[in-house]
């Protein structure tokens, strides 16, 4: 699997003391930083849709990798991470499934 070719199923809990307003999760803009829990490794990922976002509530979404530069292999269904904007850790979650995409193509 290339390191773009895959999508991050997760459950996040984004909290309120850390957020004014709820990120929309289904524009494809809201790319923040996970870092692994017990780790200092910061991942770059893309939220392309998701349930809206109640603080405090997990909630489920899905994500891409953002940055073909970078190793994703870290990632693995049950792992821990939390979610950060800037030097602010804004959210938590856990992958629960990485599948595979296959490109549309045409007969």
């Amino acid at each position: 699997m290339s390191n773009l070719d895959f999508t991050i199923s997760c459950t996040i809990t984004f909290f309120s003391k850390k957020l004014t307003n709820p990120p929309n999760l289904n524009n494809g803009k809201y790319s923040p930083h996970i870092v692994i829990k017990g780790t200092d490794e910061h991942l770059e990922i893309n939220f392309i849709d998701g349930e809206d976002v109640i603080f405090n509530q997990p909630i489920r979404a899905n994500a891409l990798p953002a940055n073909e530069d970078v190793d994703y292999s870290s990632l693995q269904v049950g792992t821990e991470f939390f979610i950060k904007e800037d030097s602010l850790i804004v959210g938590e979650g856990f992958i629960r499934e990485i599948f595979q995409h296959i490109p549309y193509k045409k007969k």
